[in-house]
């Protein structure tokens, strides 16, 4: 007997690209939605607003992208998607983001169809207005998605979310993508890299990755590459990424005077290949889930050296895989940063580390868990 393909709707804000490649959701939904048992799923991503950046990406990998093309806040949306949904004959509305899941929960409560709220982020400085609709909508979540322990415990405490209805679900990757058979010691890939961005040879890479904006706390890296220039000159750190910060970041490099020792690569195609030459990975944010470049880094067997926020502490055990640090603390980022960069034994034990772990995190695993989800929302339909 065949089984019915379930239709399932990734809803949306928006669709941009990021700093190095793709921004986090639009990358999860490049990286699941064609692995996904297209036998028994159809899905497709809806977004609130007129195509961006991130459309042609997601199309290139044959994945259906509708606009409802209103914008996140215009009450109209509500309707257009109702319709939309209707036309679809959608059996799960899957949401991402806060216009996605305010419009999509009140969808869901109109037409019985169930709906999964996928959070990404712990950020107690929601605005009140998204904590009142929050609580309007939260008997509407049908059930919840979350990128770590630390954002269920947000969902739960902050969102109103049922514990019961949450489970973690972490990012997922392709190992493959980002571990070379030669990994550090991979010559022609180093020099090429190398010399693409014209760093001295000899150099250790201290890298950050993400996009340009005040919650990956940019400026706190360059405050740590200060110090840690004073101390190891033979290092140049890598900023990798674009965004609305980039003139504001180059130019504090220049107050710093740490400019010959800092490069802005912008948006940058190759992550794997900066990676690949990455000695430390650097994550310096104010508020996380868990980064997709952390899993990226450690498949890459990087070094990492970051400030203990949202889910990291999850993946990255203090002393084992890297360094947690306290956040906004450019002092004890340059003193790890340091620790590892004179100590090669040390660093390459805890790259070593660093790789073992990525491996709880295939991509595969990611996907087989969600579909999980939709088959008990279905109920094996």
């Amino acid at each position: 007997m065949t089984m019915e393909k379930i239709n399932v709707l990734f809803i949306v804000d928006k669709l941009t690209l990021g700093g190095s490649k793709i921004h986090g959701v639009t990358q999860l939904f490049a990286r699941v939605i064609p692995r996904f048992n297209r036998d028994r799923y159809r899905v497709s991503v809806v977004s609130l607003r007129p195509p961006d950046q991130g459309v042609p990406y997601l199309e290139e990998n044959n994945i259906r992208v509708l606009n409802l093309s209103r914008g996140k806040f215009n009450p109209l949306t509500l309707a257009d998607l109702m319709q939309l949904v209707k036309k679809e004959d959608a059996h799960i509305l899957h949401l991402h983001g806060y216009g996605a899941t305010t419009f999509g929960r009140l969808c869901s409560k109109l037409t019985g169809i169930p709906c999964i709220v996928h959070e990404h982020m712990y950020d107690k400085t929601i605005p009140l207005y998204q904590r009142a609709a929050d609580k309007l909508l939260s008997g509407a979540t049908t059930h919840s998605i979350a990128v770590s322990e630390s954002v269920k415990d947000f969902l739960v405490r902050y969102r109103g979310v049922p514990t019961d209805k949450v489970d973690v679900i972490y990012y997922g990757i392709s190992i493959q993508a980002f571990n070379s058979e030669n990994g550090h010691n991979g010559s022609h890939q180093k020099l090429s890299c190398k010399a693409q961005l014209n760093i001295p040879e000899d150099h250790l890479m201290v890298s950050i990755v993400g996009r340009l904006h005040p919650i990956k706390g940019h400026t706190f890296f360059l405050q740590a590459a200060q110090r840690v220039l004073k101390d190891f000159k033979k290092v140049t750190f890598v900023v990798v990424g674009d965004g609305e910060l980039l003139p504001a970041l180059q130019e504090e490099a220049k107050q710093l005077g740490i400019e010959r020792n800092v490069v802005f690569t912008g948006y940058f195609e190759d992550l794997a290949a900066i990676l690949a030459e990455t000695d430390i990975k650097v994550i310096s944010s104010l508020s996380e889930g868990i980064p997709f470049t952390l899993y990226e880094a450690m498949a890459a067997k990087c070094a990492i050296v970051s400030a203990d926020v949202g889910g990291i502490g999850e993946v990255v055990k203090n002393g084992e895989a890297g360094f947690l640090v306290p956040p906004q603390n450019p002092g004890a980022l340059a003193e790890k940063i340091l620790v590892l960069l004179k100590d090669s034994e040390l660093r390459e034990k805890m790259a070593t580390e660093a790789f073992r772990v990525s491996q709880k995190y295939e991509i595969n695993n990611t996907v087989n868990q969600i579909e999980d989800v939709y088959e008990q929302l279905t109920n094996g339909k």
